[in-house]
C-alpha cells in the first residue's frame, strides 16, 4: 500500500481557488491533495511538526511580518529538503523585490494562483518529497 505524500499547508488567508477548482489542480493524476489551513504561525508550526507537509503556501496580508520566521521554523522542524515553501503577494505589492533573498522561501507568486501554477507546484512538491524519501 502506497503512503500519502503529505498535504498542502496554507498559512494565513485560505485560498479561494483551491476550493473552487478543487478537482482540477489538486486531483491531477492519482494523488489527491489534502489542504490544511492554519490561521496563526503557532498553529502552522505545530501542524508541520506533527505531520510534515510537502507544500507550504504563505498567504494573506499578515504573512508579510511573520512569513520568513515561520518558513525558517518549518524548515528546521521537518526534513528541510523535502518541503517547498512559497509566499503569495498582491500584484500591487513589491514584496517579491526583497533586498535580502530568503533561503527559507522557495518562491513568491502573485495572487491569485492559476490552476496551472497550482498543479505545477503540487506536482513538483510531491516529486521532490518522493525523490528525497529515505529508501529504508
Amino acid at each position: 500500500m502506497e503512503t500519502s505524500p503529505g498535504y498542502i499547508l496554507v498559512i494565513g488567508q485560505p485560498l479561494k481557488n483551491l476550493e473552487r477548482d478543487w478537482d482540477s489542480p489538486l486531483s491531477a493524476g492519482t494523488n489527491e491533495a489534502t489542504v490544511v489551513n492554519a490561521h496563526s504561525p503557532e498553529q502552522a508550526i505545530a501542524r508541520a511538526q506533527a505531520d510534515h507537509p510537502y507544500l507550504v503556501i504563505l498567504s494573506g496580508d499578515a504573512c508579510k511580518e511573520w512569513s520568513p520566521a515561520v518558513a525558517r521554523q518549518i524548515r528546521q522542524s521537518v526534513q528541510p529538503e523535502s518541503v517547498i515553501i512559497v509566499a503569495l503577494t498582491e500584484s500591487s505589492e513589491l514584496s517579491w523585490l526583497t533586498p535580502e533573498p530568503s533561503h527559507d522561501i522557495d518562491g513568491v507568486f502573485v495572487k491569485p494562483l492559476s490552476v496551472d501554477v497550482l498543479r505545477a507546484l503540487k506536482t513538483s512538491a510531491i516529486a521532490k518529497k518522493t525523490c528525497l524519501k529515505p529508501c529504508c
